[in-house]
């Protein structure tokens, strides 16, 4: 298909429902007009695309504000993230914080090189913090220009905020050498975030979170220390939110996690965005029946490197292993859409999940793969 068919295409397909509308019809049982779809954290690969310079998406509030009206009027689909994401916690603690000339930033020295320092996660508040009030402050200053939006809320997982405090060849050796001290700082690590889940909630009324996790991954933590040093502080993170809210997060892990998807339903998660490397099939047989699955069409290979039709193949791959899970099942990338990703790739995205899986209904494969079945 060429961009030109694509976009002809495109403008013929007429949503009957908002996202809003079709998860909730989706989860009654009810039969939908396409498949709950979403392309995962794609606010800046798409402003990029659209023609916004990325420096003046992180630092210009009527350029970002621009850009999710855009996204809202398009798919529907934007909200104004309250979100740290991997850095912002070991950041707003003391992490040095460095900012390239394209407003993105990173972390350069750790400030947790001594377990003598835990003291500064012991006395954390957001209502003292000054990187915290000035996140608040910026979202609330964004929900003037964008009343219609929500919020949502977002954060990294226990093990994946401890490496923006202290570096990550410190913590795996902590796990052997000085264990005591690392559970001690998982432990704060949750308080901290639930202090940060509770502002946004009781300040914002956010209720909706997300988690990331990369380093919970198996691929760098195995079973063993999964299990001794991440799954607790999941379940207590998890439980909390789930407690402050009302509202249960999602989580999303970056590489394999099969090994230990039986350990995140245990630990209370009942959506779990999967990673494109893994097999779909596998999970539906090893917790389809206690947690709802999204992903996981590849954001590189994919996304970014394919073709409109590579795009669209993948979203049909996607919705065979994915669409009956007995929980539910939302169409998504197996990770974050990166910048550089073609808008056609992303407009493909959207056009195979609204015609592949047209009348979509919780636990079936969708009307609209009966034709290519």
């Amino acid at each position: 298909m060429t961009k030109e068919e694509l976009y002809r295409e495109l403008v013929k397909q007429k949503m009957e429902m908002t996202p809003g509308e079709r998860m909730k019809a989706y989860m009654a049982g009810e039969e939908v007009d396409c498949i709950p779809h979403r392309l995962l954290s794609a606010d800046d690969a798409l402003g990029v695309a659209w023609g916004y310079s990325k420096h003046d998406l992180y630092n210009n509030l009527d350029v970002r504000a621009a850009q999710l009206r855009k996204k809202q009027e398009l798919y529907g689909d934007a909200s104004i993230p309250f979100k740290l994401g991997l850095r912002g916690m070991g950041i707003a603690l003391g992490s040095e914080e460095i900012v390239s000339d394209r407003g993105e930033n990173d972390i350069g020295r750790r400030f947790l090189d001594t377990y003598d320092k835990l003291y500064i996660l012991e006395e954390f508040e957001v209502e003292s913090n000054p990187w915290m009030q000035k996140k608040i402050e910026t979202v609330r200053e964004m929900k003037q220009r964008l009343p219609e939006l929500k919020y949502s809320g977002g954060m990294a997982g226990p093990i994946t905020t401890a490496i923006a405090m202290r570096p990550i060849e410190y913590v795996l050796r902590d796990m052997r050498k000085a264990p005591k001290e690392l559970h001690r700082l998982l432990e704060l690590i949750v308080v901290c975030n639930l202090k940060y889940v509770r502002a946004g909630y009781e300040k914002l009324g956010i209720t909706s979170w997300s988690i990331s996790d990369p380093v919970t991954t198996t691929d760098i933590l195995g079973v063993r220390y999964f299990r001794e040093f991440s799954s607790p502080y999941l379940k207590k993170l998890h439980d909390g939110i789930v407690y402050i809210t009302g509202s249960e997060p999602t989580i999303h892990i970056c590489g394999h996690s099969k090994l230990i998807w039986e350990d995140l339903a245990d630990c209370g998660f009942t959506m779990l965005s999967v990673d494109n490397c893994e097999n779909m099939l596998d999970f539906q047989r090893i917790v389809g029946d206690r947690m709802f699955l999204t992903g996981n069409v590849p954001p590189v290979d994919v996304m970014r490197n394919g073709t409109i039709d590579d795009v669209i193949e993948a979203v049909k791959g996607s919705l065979r292993t994915g669409a009956e899970n007995p929980k539910g099942f939302m169409l998504n990338t197996g990770c974050q859409v990166s910048m550089g990703v073609p808008l056609e790739n992303m407009d493909a995205f959207f056009y195979a999940a609204r015609k592949y899986g047209a009348g979509a209904q919780i636990g079936q494969m969708p009307k609209g793969m009966s034709a290519i079945l």
